[in-house]
């Protein structure tokens, strides 16, 4: 019993070095992912040593916590993207250009395999929230790197974070995903330092000037105050955040600076669709490319002009390097009405599952069904089915799913 109590503790203690070390490899992952971007293919060695580094402490924390003789299974999640990039090799045969064809796979292998990664470490209660103090961590990190690298002069020239080399529609999307995480904190768990976090997040997303990324982040807190039926004084504190985005929103037109960087894209919107479609060439240039991923899915609404071939075919017709702004419209143009429902069915799978744990009064899933429903929405704005920093996410809804939810039950999962 001595040397059974003893070897309990010896790997007691190599779990919680192995969590401590993935906990850091993450963050390195998630600030290669986030802030230390390159443009350049092959150059970003930062993100190789931290992809690396990453699959190391998760093959190490995998050790220490494997049972003898149980099982390796495959989750659900990689099963699902793991199909999706077999049929856009597939697609190879009857596409424009077979080469073209595999360009995104690249970064799709190693999605699938950092998602894996994810899937297979979260399976306690502890492991979620240290994966979701990490994204919120290195965001900050991320936010404080762009204001002490960006001369305080450009901070209100709109575009805010063009110093990680990154899009701003990236740095937005990852300002979003802090500011739901950093509020579902603070409101919801009722943690109110984070609400300094958010704050700081939301400010960081009007400045990058992304109109999605900011009605992202308004759209998704409105949701977890909604959603989250069982507080006390429900309909007042409905009425406060509605309230709350109105004053933001009279702040950002009454503040000159604020209203430089989104406010006059607002502005454009909102004349585009209410008269003159001249009066924004972003959104018409967006819907320029829509328009072609429609005409190219009708060609073969089936099986669609193959994989990552709606940028070929721009390239040939125009010289010119661009997507479809459109995550359902690329995937549909490229795979047709198949590859639609095998990359969307895991989508509504995790909605409806997130929502049913939501009802039953479940926390996190409150959280992964606003993050569910704003990835629907916005996705028709973007395109996402290569964007490692999303699919992080939905790895974390998957294994969110696979801790029970009696707390005396949380015992680990089998890796």
């Amino acid at each position: 019993m001595t040397l059974l109590r003893r070897d309990k503790r010896i790997r007691l203690t190599w779990s919680g070095i192995a969590d401590k070390l993935w906990g850091v490899s993450f963050f390195l992952l998630m600030l290669s992912v986030i802030c230390f971007g390159s443009n350049n293919a092959g150059s970003n060695y930062f993100y190789y040593f931290a992809f690396f580094f990453f699959l190391g402490m998760s093959f190490a924390a995998f050790v220490v916590r494997r049972k003898i003789g149980s099982r390796i299974s495959l989750p659900l999640q990689t099963i699902w993207y793991l199909l999706f990039i077999v049929l856009a090799i597939a697609s190879s045969v009857w596409a424009d250009s077979f080469r073209t064809s595999f360009d995104p796979l690249r970064k799709m292998i190693q999605i699938l395999i950092v998602t894996y990664c994810l899937d297979v470490y979260i399976d306690q209660t502890d492991r979620l929230e240290r994966y979701l103090r990490t994204v919120i961590a290195a965001s900050v990190f991320m936010i404080a790197y762009i204001f002490l690298f960006t001369p305080s002069s450009q901070w209100f020239a709109g575009f805010l974070g063009g110093v990680t080399n990154l899009n701003t529609n990236d740095i937005g999307l990852a300002g979003s995903i802090s500011v739901l995480l950093s509020f579902y904190y603070a409101y919801v768990r009722r943690r109110y330092g984070y609400y300094v976090v958010t704050a700081l997040s939301f400010f960081t997303v009007i400045l990058t000037s992304s109109r999605k990324s900011l009605l992202m982040s308004a759209l998704g807190m409105i949701f977890l105050v909604v959603f989250n039926y069982r507080a006390r004084n429900y309909f007042l504190r409905v009425l406060v955040i509605l309230a709350s985005a109105a004053v933001a929103l009279v702040l950002i037109y009454q503040i000159p600076q604020l209203y430089n960087t989104v406010g006059t894209r607002l502005d454009s919107m909102i004349e585009y669709f209410a008269s003159d479609r001249s009066s924004d060439y972003s959104i018409a240039l967006r819907e320029y490319y829509i328009n072609m991923a429609k005409q190219y899915f009708r060609e073969n609404p089936l099986l669609g002009i193959g994989f990552n071939n709606f940028n070929y075919r721009v390239m040939r017709y125009s010289s010119t390097f661009s997507y479809a702004h459109n995550n359902y419209w690329e995937i549909a143009s490229d795979l047709g009405i198949v590859g639609v429902l095998v990359y969307y069915w895991f989508y509504v799978y995790l909605l409806l599952k997130h929502v049913r744990r939501m009802i039953d009064g479940s926390k996190a899933s409150l959280l992964f069904t606003v993050l569910m429903l704003l990835f629907l929405i916005f996705e028709y704005s973007m395109v996402t089915f290569y964007k490692m920093q999303l699919h992080m996410v939905l790895a974390a809804a998957w294994s969110a799913l696979q801790i029970p939810e009696n707390p005396q039950a949380q015992g680990r999962r089998s890796p």
